[in-house]
């Protein structure tokens, strides 16, 4: 029998289903920057080129409510947390997004750890919410 590094064996059962939703919030400006030159409109369009061939959706929206942290995305998938970030930089942050979007996909319920997160995902935090199928008694998260 060959030996198996540890580690490398995932539990799948608890992973989110399907693939990682990105949903860019287009809208995303500075006071007196035209909605045709919204940042959050540039995020979605490098997002959507940067993507194509991998197991990711990335979908536009008009307004994610967090004006205020100009550049806003959230990450979504069936049976996994959801995450809310903003303060990204529509072209130097691409990578780290959608690495972000692995992690999530290969992470039991979808938990990625602060430490674990690429370094322009980690800066922007707003919300992580849990999967509705994950209430253990005292709230943790998983381990």
């Amino acid at each position: 029998m060959d030996s198996i590094e540890p580690g490398a064996l995932v539990e799948t059962a608890n992973r989110p289903k399907g693939p990682v939703t990105i949903t860019v919030c287009t809208s995303c400006r500075a006071a007196g920057i035209e909605r045709e030159d919204a940042p959050g409109r540039a995020l979605y369009e490098n997002m959507r080129e940067a993507a194509q061939g991998l197991e990711v959706i990335i979908r536009p929206t008009q307004c994610l409510s967090v004006c205020k942290r100009v550049c806003t995305i959230s990450y979504t998938a069936e049976g996994g947390y959801t995450y809310l970030f903003g303060d990204l930089d529509p072209e130097a942050d691409i990578t780290d997004i959608l690495a972000m979007a692995g992690k999530i996909a290969e992470a039991e319920f979808g938990f990625v750890p602060w430490k674990e997160r690429p370094e322009a995902i980690r800066k922007g935090i707003l919300a992580r919410v849990p999967p509705p199928g994950w209430s253990p008694e005292d709230g943790s998260a998983p381990a």
